[in-house]
């Protein structure tokens, strides 16, 4: 889903905020909170806190739409990742296009760039 252009060509609102603001669990789709949940359990990679996600999930999505969510939420940490470390920036058509959703959501302070300078980590 794309969500600036997607949402504004089928006329439907998101609340980007609920990506990295505490206490918003729901950004405006389908199963929103646990899809919150979902992605924060495989971030944190606890056994348990993953079972309890995966049951949940095939009785809330159906097991094809939790494989799905997990695969969305597992790639998204991946390709992040390999971009960060290739050193690939983000190409100016992008940047402008998502540069107020960026501002919003706070999501460049996630950036390895924006770690390594703030802790001085790299």
């Amino acid at each position: 889903m794309l969500l600036r252009a997607s949402g504004d060509r089928n006329n439907e609102s998101y609340n980007l905020d609920s990506v990295t603001s505490e206490g918003i669990a729901d950004a405006g789709v389908n199963n929103g909170a646990f899809l919150m949940e979902l992605a924060a359990a495989v971030y944190a990679q606890d056994a348990d806190v993953l079972a309890d996600i995966r049951t949940r999930g095939v009785e809330l999505l159906g097991e094809r739409g939790l494989a799905e969510a997990i695969g969305i939420a597992s790639g998204f940490n991946g390709i992040t990742k390999v971009a960060n470390g290739t050193g690939l920036p983000l190409d100016k058509s992008t940047a402008d296009i998502t540069g107020e959703m960026r501002t919003e959501t706070g999501i460049d302070e996630y950036s390895e760039a924006f770690k390594s300078n703030k802790y001085d980590a790299l």
